[in-house]
């Protein structure tokens, strides 16, 4: 696998619910039996100790199914998992985690909707950057709205993959399609839906279909 090929399609991001390792581990073994090729652990809501226990675990079947593990901002979880990226939300974290580790790391930053910002952080090391929330979210509290437009522009602007999350999912997946982003970032639009593996194929063929537009 070349360094970003992998950095496109659909980008499902590990479920908020927890009730057990084993149903956990079961939704997520669910999105990565599908075509996807990245997936993020998002463990805010969990212990570290459950996040040392999980992180493993989730790399090893992403391993298994050929996909890239992303860990969302908790770079101690990077020595339990060989191989992964980071994805940061600050940029004097990019700074720092870049000349620590060097260029082999896969690195992303979220952006929300600032331009300045990705381009600030596509000269500073970053393999992709997010924008969002393109829709209303329940996942984070303090919501940075992103206007659709702002997608058009980064597109003609940026030099590297362009993620979109917030709020999306199958009903409004087009509205989002038509940016032509490099990668949608998707968390209970995947894992809400009472068939996450079915759910998750259906997005991969929507975003395929469009591109072929």
């Amino acid at each position: 696998m070349s360094k970003n090929n992998f950095l496109s399609g659909i980008y499902p991001i590990s479920p908020i619910k927890y009730d057990s390792d084993y149903t956990y581990l079961d939704l997520v073994e669910k999105a990565l039996k599908t075509n996807i090729k990245i997936f993020q652990f998002r463990g805010k809501h969990l212990s570290l100790r459950r996040k040392r226990s999980l992180i493993p675990k989730i790399n090893e079947r992403c391993t298994k199914y050929g996909i890239k593990l992303i860990i969302n901002d908790d770079i101690e979880l990077l020595k339990y998992a060989d191989g992964c990226g980071l994805h940061v939300g600050h940029d004097r974290d990019l700074i720092r985690i870049r000349k620590y580790y060097g260029k082999k790391l896969i690195i992303g930053i979220s952006c929300y909707n600032s331009l300045d910002k990705a381009k600030w952080a596509e000269n500073n090391g970053a393999n992709y950057v997010s924008f969002g929330a393109l829709f209303p979210t329940q996942t984070k509290k303090n919501i940075y709205y992103c206007d659709h437009s702002l997608i058009h522009l980064a597109k003609k602007t940026l030099h590297i993959p362009i993620c979109v999350i917030g709020g999306i999912n199958k009903k409004n997946i087009i509205d989002v399609l038509k940016y032509r982003p490099d990668m949608i970032g998707i968390i209970t639009g995947i894992f809400n839906e009472s068939d996450v593996e079915s759910t998750t194929n259906h997005l991969i063929e929507m975003m395929k279909n469009y591109e072929k537009i």
